[in-house]
């Protein structure tokens, strides 16, 4: 699977908002932040109130990754793309080339993660199912991922939580070897 350009980070921007709700001291300013960070530069220019919005969206998302079938998957992308205004056009604005937008020309931020989030979100359950996406395995890890490797074998959000739980795994055979 190669997510490339808007497609891409749309789906990391789904990601990280997610992941930044997971967090329990997540202040506002980190909210904006992910958004800098996906390329939606916008997010300077935006009021402060636009965070509790966010917030209440990526708790949206966050539905998409915690389906576990392919019909509530299904669901739950089609209930995020039914809230947000779609209306794809190609433009070439600050020197990017020829790209797609799924939004009208002038919408601002809040509509715009809106509707590149759940468009990605649902072009990756259409196109993978649930194989490329989902909650960390990690105990007590309630962050999301999604999988843009080659083998679809992604099960953690991080290589630390994934460490983490093969060191737990290593250290409880370990033990059970060392009590029989």
């Amino acid at each position: 699977m190669d997510f490339i350009g808007y497609r891409s980070d749309a789906l990391g921007a789904a990601v990280d908002l997610v992941n930044a709700l997971a967090e329990p001291d997540g202040t506002p300013e980190q909210m904006r932040a992910v958004l800098v960070a996906d390329d939606y530069r916008l997010a300077l220019d935006e009021p402060a109130a636009v965070e509790d919005e966010l917030r209440a969206w990526a708790g949206r998302l966050r539905t998409v990754f915690d389906a576990d079938a392919l019909p509530a998957a299904a669901a739950a992308a089609n209930a995020l793309l039914a809230d947000v205004p779609i209306a794809p056009h190609l433009t070439d604005h600050d020197g990017n080339g020829w790209h797609l937008h799924y939004t009208p020309p002038g919408v601002g931020l809040l509509d715009r993660v809106r509707a590149t989030t759940a468009f990605a979100l649902a072009m990756l359950v259409a196109e993978y199912g649930l194989e490329r996406h989902g909650r960390c395995a990690a105990e007590g890890c309630a962050r999301v991922f999604a999988d843009t490797s080659r083998n679809a074998a992604r099960r953690y959000c991080s290589p630390a939580c994934a460490n983490r739980s093969a060191v737990a795994a290593h250290r409880a055979r370990a033990r059970q070897r060392r009590d029989a």
